[in-house]
């Protein structure tokens, strides 16, 4: 039975709760015991324009029903959408979904033309939830239901902003608007989407229709037939931000710029190199309140490296050099592809706060993090425990996809050969203070490592175990048993524990009769922690510990 199907059926607060994984009691005491003056937190932020945006933020027990509430409808949305094979309309908050989706459809166009839906959320009051889940079709809930959903999803008789369902919402009270949009949209040969609170026509028409818009004085107001169906639909226009552009100058949608392909706004790029370089150059960088730049007189405030890793992978998933080759992309790449490189090496490498540990794969962090914890007491400058919650000092690179995106850079050994060419060269870009902790990359002492021993054979060796390769880099090896791998650290009754009758290979690929590094790490070691022996990690922690002292050493130096 589908999520929307069962959704349908219930008929009461309990049958809800049940759904979004609460007991009843839990449910009734979130809505109804705690006061609503303690339920939300609220505050305000600034707006571009110089005014401010209120934000009413749940508080944690509240947070959670709502994330749950929230994954639920999504659930639907997306179910109602694949069923009636709706081409998306909204891209806001949405799966694989975002500014970019929304400006693409408006490359290439005469005319682009932008309207802005005043107080979007707080127009959604609990009469309009409440009545949405009831009479839509799609849904047609039980009163008692929508009722309590609609408590769960308002504050103050309106949507808030801050709240985790208040976005799921919006897109399926939202969905009326669209469907009223491009039915208008096609009818006058426009093309028509929305992003949250955006509402965006474009059309290659030599006169734009009146229906939308109309030239009036030299300005452009929105025509009738679009101010009367969005205003019967309960949402009210931001006159303000209504914007007309033409092909001959900047077109622009969501921000991004639309004339013959979805681009960034050029100087926008050059502001955040100016923040990469700054930063390369003396460790600190300063970040306008509007990077944008339409306004020249923000004030600078020191930014995070959070801040800027975000704003270049905005600009990296825009401006991604698309090559067949990807050898051109690895030693040729790009401006921004240089530039995202040079960010992420300095944060993982040269500007972490803790040691950092680099392994071949992803299931080596399940098993090196799922073992400390469990040797906690035996490695304190490793890991400490309060409250029952692991609090690492060694930090764990997961290599996300961006990641090897950015650096081209291959899964397991053959990445971290990748890794070890480029590493000295790389990291003598950045001055300031750095450089504080260790990077310590863990290898197999199996055959893989031959790969990388034409690399290593130049640095010092240490103990037979570990290598110091250059500036605060370290090869580690699991073992100084050759033919040794991460799983062998393991005893051999765990190694052989059966899951469905399937007996654990660790090769890359597997047939029906065995299960994956991934099942072994999530089923067996996460699932079976208080029963497994992790004794064999205890020369790795060990040796970290002693790596840790060695840079230390070398630093004074």
């Amino acid at each position: 039975m589908s999520r929307l199907e069962q959704l349908r059926r219930t008929t009461s607060l309990s049958d809800l709760a049940e759904m979004l994984g609460y007991q009843p009691k839990a449910v009734s005491y979130i809505l109804y015991k705690i006061p609503d003056n303690i339920k939300y937190i609220e505050f305000e932020i600034p707006k571009k324009n110089g005014n401010v945006r209120k934000i009413s933020a749940p508080t944690e027990k509240l947070k959670l029903l709502q994330k749950r509430l929230a994954d639920l409808l999504s659930d639907c949305f997306e179910e109602i959408c694949k069923k009636e094979k709706m081409k998306p309309l909204s891209h806001g908050f949405r799966k694989n979904h975002s500014i970019v989706t929304n400006a693409r459809i408006h490359e290439r166009k005469r005319y682009v033309f932008n309207v802005d839906l005043e107080d979007f959320f707080p127009s959604i009051n609990f009469g309009r939830v409440r009545g949405f889940f009831i009479k839509n079709y799609q849904f047609n809930l039980n009163s008692n239901v929508a009722t309590v959903i609609a408590q769960i999803a308002c504050h103050n008789n309106e949507l808030p902003q801050g709240s985790p369902c208040s976005p799921i919402i919006s897109n399926l009270i939202g969905h009326l608007l669209d469907v009223k949009m491009v039915n208008l949209a096609k009818h006058s040969q426009c093309t028509y989407s929305r992003y949250v609170d955006d509402l965006t026509f474009s059309t290659n028409k030599k006169d734009f229709p009146p229906k939308i818009a109309v030239l009036k004085e030299d300005a452009w107001i929105i025509g009738k037939s679009l101010s009367k169906e969005i205003k019967r639909l309960g949402f009210r226009l931001n006159d303000k931000k209504t914007s007309m552009q033409y092909r001959t100058a900047r077109q622009m949608a969501t921000g991004l710029i639309v004339n013959k392909k979805v681009n960034i706004r050029e100087e926008y790029y050059k502001k955040a190199r100016s923040m990469c370089y700054e930063l390369f150059k003396t460790g600190q960088f300063y970040i306008n309140k509007n990077i944008q730049g339409n306004t020249e007189s923000d004030k600078k405030i020191v930014g995070s490296l959070n801040q800027l890793e975000g704003i270049l992978s905005f600009i990296y998933q825009i401006k991604r050099p698309y090559f067949n080759d990807d050898k051109s992309r690895r030693y040729k790449p790009s401006g921004i592809t240089k530039l995202y490189r040079d960010l992420l090496f300095y944060k993982f490498f040269f500007q972490t706060e803790m040691p950092i540990i680099v392994t071949e794969g992803k299931t080596d962090i399940i098993y090196l993090q799922t073992a400390l914890k469990k040797l906690a007491n035996q490695y304190n400058e490793l890991i400490e425990i309060n409250n029952n919650a692991a609090h690492f000092k060694i930090k764990f690179l997961n290599v996300s996809k961006n990641f090897q995106d950015v650096f081209m850079m291959p899964t397991g050994i053959s990445g971290i050969g990748q890794l070890l060419q480029i590493y000295k060269e790389s990291i003598k870009k950045f001055k300031g203070e750095g450089k504080n902790n260790p990077v310590i990359i863990l290898v197999d002492n199996d055959k893989g490592l031959k790969e990388i021993e034409k690399i290593l054979k130049n640095s010092e060796l240490k103990n037979n175990i570990f290598y110091y390769f250059t500036e605060n880099l370290y090869v580690l090896l699991v073992s100084n048993k050759t033919g040794e791998a991460i799983e062998d650290l393991f005893d051999k009754d765990t190694l052989n524990i059966k899951i469905g009758g399937k007996t654990f290979n660790r090769a890359e690929k597997i047939d029906k009769n065995v299960y994956s590094k991934i099942i072994f790490a999530k089923k067996v070691i996460i699932e079976n922690q208080n029963n497994i022996n992790f004794d064999g990690f205890k020369e790795v922690f060990s040796n970290i510990k002693i790596i840790m002292d060695d840079y230390r050493k070398r630093r004074v130096c």
